[in-house]
């Protein structure tokens, strides 16, 4: 191997003895590297103006020398799940037959190109990516500087989508997959994954046999209408975070209720906010006097600010219905039952109060016949133990180990 120095930031390069790196025409390889290598003394140096510098000797203003080329379409990245095959029409799938699978012949590389892309109404004005195999790109740019920030925009994409009708679950800082545009063509992830296994060819036939031979396929069409639908509605309700409505839906889909409750509860009192300033109290002069009586009985004792109490008010204005108040009601003591006495709630008041929410978002957004409302989100029943078992073996084991 040879090395090579970049005289910009001190970064050294290794090559193959017989690799020229100025012949490469790489543009990822930088032009100002130098066959002369600097040792870097410590890591108490720095490299500054072609050397290196102790860092205290450093001049105040010094930060360290970004290199001229640079980051070619990076992104972050999340999967739909399940896996889904993303179709831009009816004849446009891989259509990878079972004895591709099991010889592992297909092509891999076609998983990964993109086949639509979805505004973000950003500054940059660069859109989001999405692949054949349903990975999600935004690129790593001003308008998304961090992984949190990230994060944050994946799920909001991906709680459009669920908004719109199309299931869709939660990311989370640990699932966040670094990547790239590679070719003009196609999503590259460093981050390693079932996906990244399926594309290079590498995952093993039972971890392939599922999502290549039966995916959930999605066309395009059905993703943007969901995607345009979904944004009306987080465009439309500002102080409603994406991520407790996604993550409540996720949570309830495998049946952990408590995350669930505590999730969706918290966009229950998001919306019913948006509600009370936008549709209540901005309306207020035309309030009956049944309505207004009610709320000077409440305003003369500590209650008012209470959901419980804006519920009610909500109901008897007719902004909410009363089917959807007694729902909620429930919901707010099962929550406060898990809050204070540490009670798991049942399921089903879960599967109520996210088909209410529907209502509330509707209400709150005026986008009508939303597509989350054929998402039940209630997931496989929880799986029953066999008829018939025998532990003789592990008892017998656990008295030897």
């Amino acid at each position: 191997m040879k090395h090579y120095q970049d005289t910009e930031t001190g970064a050294i390069y290794a090559f193959e003895d017989d690799v020229d790196p100025w012949a490469l025409n790489n543009r990822n390889i930088p032009k100002t590297l130098s066959e002369t290598i600097k040792p870097k003394p410590s890591d108490s140096h720095v490299w500054c103006q072609d050397g290196w510098i102790n860092q205290e000797e450093a001049p105040p203003e010094y930060t360290p020398p970004v290199p001229s080329v640079p980051s070619y379409n990076p992104a972050w990245m999340a999967y739909l799940r399940p896996y889904t095959a993303v179709h831009r029409d009816q004849n446009s799938g891989l259509n990878i037959s079972l004895d591709q699978i099991n010889t592992n012949s297909y092509d891999g590389n076609k998983l990964a190109e993109v086949v639509t892309s979805l505004p973000l109404g950003t500054l940059s004005g660069i859109p989001a990516l999405i692949s054949y195999d349903g990975a999600i790109a935004i690129p790593q740019c001003g308008d998304f500087p961090t992984m949190a920030d990230g994060v944050s925009k994946l799920n909001e994409i991906l709680c459009s989508l669920l908004l719109g009708g199309v299931h869709a679950e939660v990311l989370h800082p640990d699932a966040l997959v670094i990547g790239m545009l590679q070719d003009e063509l196609r999503l590259f992830a460093y981050t390693s994954s079932l996906h990244t296994q399926l594309r290079l060819n590498w995952a093993a036939i039972s971890d392939r046999l599922h999502p290549l031979g039966t995916p959930r396929v999605l066309m395009v069409t059905e993703i943007q209408a969901a995607y345009s639908q979904g944004q009306q509605v987080v465009n439309a309700i500002h102080n409603l975070s994406p991520f407790f409505l996604l993550n409540g839906y996720t949570a309830m889909g495998y049946r952990n209720s408590s995350d669930a409750l505590n999730s969706l509860w918290i966009a229950v009192e998001q919306i019913t906010e948006h509600l009370w300033t936008e549709l209540y109290v901005k309306d207020k002069s035309s309030l009956s006097a049944r309505v207004l009586s009610c709320h000077t009985q409440l305003k003369k004792r500590p209650g008012l600010d209470k959901v419980s109490s804006k519920h009610k008010l909500l109901r008897l204005s007719k902004i909410i219905s009363r089917e959807c108040q007694k729902t909620l009601s429930l919901a707010r003591e099962r929550r406060n039952d898990l809050a204070h006495r540490g009670v798991v709630p049942d399921l089903k008041i879960v599967e109520m109060l996210w088909k209410s929410l529907s209502d509330l978002l509707e209400k709150a957004s005026k986008v009508q016949s939303l597509g989350m409302r054929k998402l039940s989100g209630g997931g496989e029943s929880d799986r029953a133990i066999p008829a018939k078992s025998n532990f003789d073996e592990w008892r017998k084991l656990a008295t030897k180990v």
